[in-house]
């Protein structure tokens, strides 16, 4: 497959994006497909099952998308793409059925999207989350208190400014806040 611009890419209907996108080697994807253009592919291909797990959560729809499109590579990391896992969430003998064994770790592995995507927000739900939910002012405030809360060993700045970039570029593709 030959590399496409952004303004190819920008032509094609989600759906031919998509498809052409889970085509394209991951070496290409990473390195010469846009910000833009991973962040249209991922809302379009995941957006909706999102937005339904965060329903009634004090979520911010862009900082989860964001957090979740840096953990799981868009969708398109080896976790994402044979164990449903868009968290790098640990496997736990106790709490996951199944596991994805790589050469650092096992990885729980969920049946379908939509359940990986609920755990990633089950997580997320967990009560050393609540003031995050309960008082953050913006997507990129929640996700560090989350990150301070425990959720990576990243320093909480470092994190936030990782995923700052795709945070503007879900707000400015989809007009979902705090989803209560």
């Amino acid at each position: 497959m030959a590399n496409k611009t952004k303004s190819d890419y920008d032509k094609m209907s989600n759906d031919d994006l998509v498809a052409y996108l889970d085509k394209l080697d991951l070496k290409i994807f990473n390195s010469f497909v846009d910000g833009d253009t991973k962040v249209r592919y991922f809302i379009y291909k995941y957006g909706k099952e999102f937005a339904e797990a965060l329903k009634g959560t004090n979520l911010f729809y862009a900082g989860v998308l964001a957090q979740s499109m840096f953990e799981s590579g868009y969708g398109r990391s080896d976790k994402t793409q044979n164990a449903n896992n868009f968290a790098g969430v640990k496997y736990n003998s106790k709490l996951h059925p199944d596991f994805y064994q790589t050469k650092s770790a096992k990885w729980a592995k969920f049946p379908t999207a939509k359940e990986g995507i609920n755990n990633h927000i089950d997580t997320l739900m967990l009560p050393r989350y609540q003031k995050a939910r309960l008082t953050a002012k913006s997507p990129e405030e929640q996700i560090k208190m989350i990150v301070q809360a425990g959720y990576d060993s990243t320093p909480p700045n470092d994190y936030v400014n990782f995923i700052k970039g795709n945070i503007r570029r879900v707000q400015n593709k989809v007009q979902i806040g705090k989803v209560v």
